[in-house]
């Protein structure tokens, strides 16, 4: 399946947050040092009367720092590869960094110049610029062949690469003219709240030079290539997960590492070590895999031209059964009276039909129509004109057995009636689906999550946490009442009074939070 822009810069962005400290340090270790010695040569190469003497040594310095900064993103995106499969984020040994340093050191002194020749044609920039990207983390993984296969990654799905890229570009303007501003605006701010004179304020109108056009640009592509690195490694993954099943077997580690922790639970023996380190089957990685695309999650997306094949086959057998049924019937009146029955080789009975007849029949069959039209209109007034009782309960517009039902098809005031009304009747496991697909409506209507009707709790919880992450209080309520709801729901939990009124005040708290 093709991701499109968006979603590669969302997935991205979302897995930044899920890198563990380590990664990070690595990149910061890698990526200041380079940037502080960038700026601070070419500013004293610009102003300084000594810099023919200085040039050799804090040039080649810099080429050292040139290379460590990429072979410590490199490492970067392969932690955000590693994350993605579900694989334990480990360092590279001692070869596999002599490797990368190498590569590194062969490859990345020609990305400028590279990128500024194909920047200019516009279409090779996505393919050539993943390349970059990507000879890294491969020549981690691999000893031979990570060029090759850095450049066939960077091929991979260039059209959603470029609009990520684009996407990128414009958020890099957006936030170089906001940072070009506070070189302005916060020492403007000191000066009139606190009264700090600084160099800045001094200046004036000499601050716009290239010095400070030049920094901005540094501090902002500073602030972007954390996604650009997550960029690359999301972009990796899903094109080796066309090949080689990536994505399948990250969640077999989750949900082996999910049963492993409920057995270790529930007092049951530890696994062997061995037993884990064997090879799998492939009969039973296919069969796997088959329960998996079969699960609601994957099915809903598969071809139906299989399904339509076998309920065909499914009907015209029972076609057959049924004809084979009747003909069995007929044989046996046949025997019984004999002479009742036309025999089977004589030819068929021509019908003639008369004009008149059909005539007549046709204003029968009319008028018919129009009593049974007349019946139901004036029933129809009969049923208005009945008083409706204080304690009646208006009927459900919508069917909460059903599973296909959606949050979207009512507001949330008349989901909340519904549970109100199913809370009357006794009917708890019915209220609270109505008060769960209300809180799906509410959170809906905010733009927090996107409502589908393939979409589990879960996956709704997930969105609920990359966009409200600054709310931790909303998120929790949200997983308790998932919780709540889907141990009813699907579970064996008791549907009672006190379990309803849990599940609603939860939602208050999760609501208020929000």
């Amino acid at each position: 399946m093709k991701q499109g822009g968006v979603w590669l810069l969302e997935e991205a962005t979302g897995l930044l947050r899920e890198l563990p400290a380590r990664s990070w340090v690595v990149w910061l270790a890698g990526t200041l040092p380079f940037t502080w010695l960038w700026i601070v040569f070419l500013l004293e190469m610009a102003r300084s009367a000594f810099s023919g003497e200085q040039i050799v040594g804090k040039s080649l310095l810099l080429a050292v720092l040139y290379v460590g900064k990429h072979a410590a993103q490199a490492v970067f995106s392969r932690d955000c590869l590693q994350v993605l499969r579900g694989d334990r984020v480990s360092a590279p040994g001692a070869k596999a960094l002599a490797r990368l340093l190498l590569a590194q050191a062969a490859v990345q002194p020609f990305r400028m110049p590279v990128l500024s020749l194909t920047s200019l044609a516009v279409m090779p920039y996505p393919r050539v610029a993943a390349f970059l990207r990507n000879v890294g983390p491969c020549a981690i993984d691999r000893e031979r062949g990570f060029v090759r296969e850095a450049w066939q990654l960077g091929r991979t799905d260039t059209r959603a690469h470029s609009v990520a890229l684009l996407i990128l570009s414009l958020c890099w303007l957006l936030l170089y003219i906001n940072l070009f501003a506070l070189w302005f605006v916060l020492p403007m701010l000191l000066k009139a709240f606190f009264g700090v004179q600084t160099e800045m304020t001094r200046l004036a109108g000499r601050m716009v030079n290239p010095a400070t056009f030049f920094v901005t640009a540094v501090l902002t592509q500073l602030a972007v290539e954390p996604v650009l690195g997550a960029l690359a490694g999301v972009r990796a993954f899903y094109a080796q997960a066309r090949h080689g099943g990536e994505d399948l077997r990250g969640i077999f580690r989750r949900m082996t590492a999910a049963v492993a922790l409920l057995a270790v639970l529930a007092g049951a023996p530890s696994l062997p070590v061995r037993a884990q380190e064997r090879p799998l089957d492939a009969a039973v990685l296919d069969r796997e895999i088959d329960d998996v695309l079969r699960d609601a999650e994957f099915a809903w997306k598969m071809p139906k031209a299989v399904q339509q094949e076998e309920s065909s086959t499914w009907m015209r057998g029972l076609f057959d059964a049924i004809g084979r049924w009747l003909a069995w019937l007929v044989e046996i009146y046949r025997k019984l009276f004999p002479k009742e029955l036309p025999p089977l080789d004589s030819p068929p009975p021509r019908w003639n039909v008369d004009a008149n007849l059909l005539r007549w029949a046709m204003i029968g069959t009319a008028l018919l129509a129009a009593g049974c039209v007349v019946l139901i209109v004036l029933s129809r007034k009969k049923e208005k004109k009945i008083p409706v009782p204080d304690q009646a309960v208006s009927v459900a517009p919508v069917d909460v057995r059903d599973e296909n039902v959606s949050a979207s098809q009512l507001p949330e005031e008349e989901w909340l009636q519904m549970a109100d009304q199913f809370a009357a009747q006794h009917e708890f496991r019915l209220a609270m689906r109505a008060l769960h697909l209300a809180g799906l409506r509410y959170l809906g209507e905010k733009g927090w999550v996107t409502l589908q009707p393939a979409k589990t709790g879960s996956e709704y919880g997930r969105e609920l946490a990359r966009r409200l992450r600054d709310v931790p209080a909303a998120i929790e309520g949200f997983g308790r009442g998932l919780r709540e709801y889907e141990g009813v729901w699907y579970g064996f939990g008791a549907a009672e009074a006190a379990s309803y009124h849990s599940l609603r005040m939860t939602w208050e708290e999760m609501r208020r939070h929000a």
